[in-house]
């Protein structure tokens, strides 16, 4: 299948396309990461340009294509290899495992280390061309060297989750772990799934998944693409845990972009707590993220088209105050998801830290960190990129 991307009749581009793969060339015998990093998304753009020129489609199961086009690709691969030509590196302060657009993502701290699981995604592929079918995981103790671990959890064709797995989301409880995340049904039915762990390293699966699916203030259904993703779960002081998932809510508008809520007492048994929509958010809202300081409750979540905002409230269910946007994204993006989306907030060997997945055209995606400070009126600012 063709599209409108085909540049077969360009008489420069194979040759613009071996010079690049010969000025790269020299690089692959490196060792060090970030060469290896770089140099594995250069061949990804170079790979995806040299298909694309000869009338691969971009177009996906959905029609996503945004930035899917032998100008960007080559575009970006010849920018990479001409900031490793000058002897830097081009992706520094922005991890991802060689290949992988790193999307969402969970934080744990054990033991001194700082763990992330997270979306393994495809650079140069939208995620209805190649499914997002396994969960990756890394360690580190300093944000910036990072060792890779083999992917902890996979699809399973014969589980709710045969399509694709989302958005892993960790929480610990009584010295156990334990993992929520999104399964999706062919349908592009959502719906949380667990798996439990006493490591971090061994996953096994909750026999009973999935373990939620929104109320009936949405229109869910295992039919039909049906919004319940972007799971995380708060645990209260009190031992009280609170699921806070991505989801869309009917209204006499119709359905809005809208935060799930709900509670259990023993991580697995869930009571639906109703839904909460925020103004500011007129697209999707996603990955919402909670946590508890000073006796206040901190929602932060990306506003798709926007950029990260956050809220506040009293109580862990209600009563969210917006506070607005907190890493607005000022230049129009291709689509929706193309803003500094995915946070969450952690405090790690005495400062806290942001993160943030900005996606460029193409469908890179990196994880950030970024210092976070608290001002004394329980408002955020956020700092510095960790590089």
């Amino acid at each position: 299948m063709r599209d409108n991307n085909s540049n077969k009749n360009n008489p420069d581009f194979f040759t613009d396309y071996c010079d690049l793969r010969a000025r790269l060339a020299p690089f692959k015998l490196k060792t060090d990461f970030e060469t290896v990093k770089t140099v594995s998304i250069v061949n990804i753009l170079l790979e995806r340009a040299v298909n694309v020129s000869a009338g691969a489609s971009t177009k996906g199961r959905f029609g996503f294509g945004s930035g899917h086009t032998v100008e960007n690709y080559m575009s970006r691969a010849k920018t990479y290899t001409e900031t490793l030509e000058r002897g830097e590196f081009p992706l520094k302060g922005r991890f991802t495992e060689p290949g992988v657009a790193l999307v969402d993502h969970s934080f744990v701290i054990k033991d001194g280390k700082l763990h992330v699981f997270y979306n393994r995604g495809y650079i140069g592929y939208e995620w209805d061309t190649m499914t997002v079918d396994t969960v990756g995981h890394a360690v580190t103790e300093d944000l910036i060297n990072w060792k890779i671990e083999p992917p902890c959890l996979s699809v399973d064709k014969n589980l709710y989750e045969e399509y694709q797995v989302w958005s892993p989301g960790v929480a610990e409880k009584d010295g156990k772990y334990y993992m929520y995340y999104t399964g999706v049904n062919y349908s592009v039915a959502q719906a949380i799934c667990l798996a439990v762990s006493d490591d971090l390293y061994t996953w096994k699966k909750y026999e009973n998944n999935p373990v939620l699916k929104p109320g009936k203030w949405c229109e869910w259904g295992v039919d039909h693409w049906s919004d319940c993703r972007d799971s995380m779960v708060f645990v209260d002081t009190d031992g009280q845990a609170y699921m806070y998932y991505c989801s869309s809510k009917k209204t006499e508008r119709g359905s809005v972009p809208a935060v799930g809520v709900a509670s259990s007492a023993n991580m697995i048994n869930w009571r639906d707590e109703g839904a909460y929509t925020y103004d500011i958010c007129d697209t999707a809202l996603e990955s919402p993220f909670v946590l508890k300081r000073g006796g206040k409750y901190y929602m932060f979540y990306t506003n798709c088209d926007h950029g990260t905002a956050y809220a506040v409230s009293d109580d862990p269910v209600k009563g969210w105050e917006s506070l607005g946007m907190l890493i607005p994204w000022t230049v129009p993006p291709l689509c929706p998801a193309n803003v500094p989306s995915c946070a969450e907030v952690f405090e790690f060997k005495g400062k806290w830290y942001i993160s943030s997945c900005l996606r460029e055209p193409g469908c890179e995606q990196y994880l950030e960190l970024f210092e976070l400070f608290w001002r004394e009126d329980g408002t955020v600012t956020v700092g510095k990129r960790i590089e």
